[in-house]
């Protein structure tokens, strides 16, 4: 097993609901932020994946209506 250290809950929580198994949770001492370990696979690095691009379609959109709600005023 290669161990995959993930720092974002939000990231470990989405990975789990799509059926990656959660194998430890430790404390971070320095950050003070969980971190959690998961078996590193293809599929889970392709998980990731798609987290990042929903992530990053979200903050675009959420951006692109804050655009259009300033140049209206």
């Amino acid at each position: 097993m290669q161990p995959f250290y993930i720092k974002s809950q939000r990231l470990a929580g989405f990975l789990m609901m799509r059926g990656f198994v959660l194998h430890s949770m430790k404390m971070d001492i320095n950050s003070r932020r969980n971190i959690f370990l998961f078996t590193k696979s293809d599929e889970l690095l392709e998980a990731i994946e798609t987290y990042k691009q929903i992530k990053q379609t979200k903050e675009d959109a959420t951006n692109g209506k804050s655009r259009e709600i300033r140049t209206q005023n």
